[in-house]
């Protein structure tokens, strides 16, 4: 982005200061937050391990307002940031020009999804927000739109699981008295904010580590003894597919094979009302994911065929058990994530600028 950036720059002759926030948590900081217990889970994940590092590919932390208020004392005029929360990014501003914090967080939350806080969100019209020291008011800025009480309200329970209380790195957007008059046929004006400071900022950590690598068929079937006894059918495609592993030299423990049947219960697996109503051909999505490449190179060549040439009764048949849309039928689709970090850390000062980098340039024609 900050490639693009200075090159559209360039090239419309643009001039200003540049602020790059990196948002990037290392491994050895997430190390060391471990070994001093100062980072929790969110929701039902466990308790971060040392163990779980080993495999991380990624981690990033969420930022609040404070790098983005430090890239404004440094005067810059565009910022580029990486993962931040949404009232953040609005709040800096105001926050940095002196408004309380309690209209700037609860203004910037009621617009940071703009059109959403609309009587027409169809129409995509941005809103505004107007701050003073005691309250705030939200308006559309396209013709035919409104906001009303409802709307602006109903924007705090938006992704919240609380709809008064929405938690942010330097504290809690506290509405529980707040208080939606509908001003105008199309502005409400919004009284009794709180912004309640946690004692010591806190980041919301989110972070993938590499599961395996994939590949996938998408296969019709037709046969209606194939579809009158799936289960059974799938059940022996992996007991044999497990013995041509084996003959690789090749552990279920270094694969996973699994299928989803369109047609009948692919989108709502088990929780399908109506998975007896199978009709008279289906979808099979066979999907392969082993531990290394190395692993599913050997594996996926022999994905296919072991199923096409299956034979219910009798073994290998001549291989007419599946109508491939494509050729090649075996989809290559790389390395497979899977979340791995989803947890909150509290952070000192000196913490918070070591994480929230901040680069600042000069572009200018």
């Amino acid at each position: 982005m900050a490639a693009l950036t200075r090159r559209v720059a360039a090239e419309h002759k643009l001039g200003f200061r540049l602020a790059e926030i990196r948002a990037h948590i290392s491994p050895a900081f997430l190390e060391r937050k471990i070994r001093r217990d100062e980072i929790v889970p969110l929701g039902g994940n466990e308790p971060l391990t040392e163990d779980t590092l080993q495999n991380l590919s990624a981690a990033v932390g969420q930022m609040g307002a404070e790098p983005f208020l430090r890239a404004l004392d440094e005067k810059a005029t565009l910022i580029l940031a990486g993962r931040a929360t949404d009232p953040a990014i609005f709040a800096s501003v105001p926050l940095h020009r002196g408004m309380p914090a309690a209209t700037a967080w609860h203004a910037a939350k009621c617009i940071d999804k703009g059109y959403l806080a609309t009587t027409r969100p169809r129409d995509g019209s941005p809103v505004l927000a107007r701050i003073t020291d005691r309250d705030f008011t939200v308006e559309p800025t396209r013709e035919g739109s409104r906001c009303t009480v409802s709307t602006v309200s109903g924007m705090v329970v938006y992704e919240n699981h609380d709809p008064f209380r929405i938690a942010q790195p330097e504290g809690i957007i506290d509405t529980t008295e707040a208080l939606y008059t509908q001003e105008s046929e199309t502005r409400v004006r919004v009284t009794n904010s709180r912004f309640v400071r946690h004692e010591t900022p806190t980041v919301k950590i989110e972070g993938a580590s590499i599961a395996g690598y994939r590949a996938a068929i998408m296969a019709g079937i037709r046969d209606p003894r194939l579809i009158a006894d799936i289960d059974a059918f799938l059940a022996l495609y992996l007991e044999t597919f497990a013995r041509v592993a084996q003959s690789l030299g090749i552990s279920e423990e270094q694969y996973q094979l699994q299928f989803r049947v369109y047609g009948r219960d692919a989108v709502m697996g088990d929780y399908e009302p109506l998975r007896d109503r199978t009709g008279h051909e289906v979808g099979l999505l066979i999907d392969l994911i082993a531990r290394t490449p190395e692993l599913l190179a050997r594996l996926s060549p022999r994905l296919a065929a072991t199923g096409s040439r299956l034979g219910m009764d009798e073994g290998a048949v001549g291989g007419g058990n599946f109508a491939f849309p494509f050729s090649p039928a075996v989809f290559q689709l790389g390395a497979v994530y899977e979340w791995s970090v989803w947890h909150v850390a509290r952070l000192s000062d000196a913490e918070m600028a070591e994480i929230f980098q901040i680069a600042i340039s000069e572009i200018g024609p």
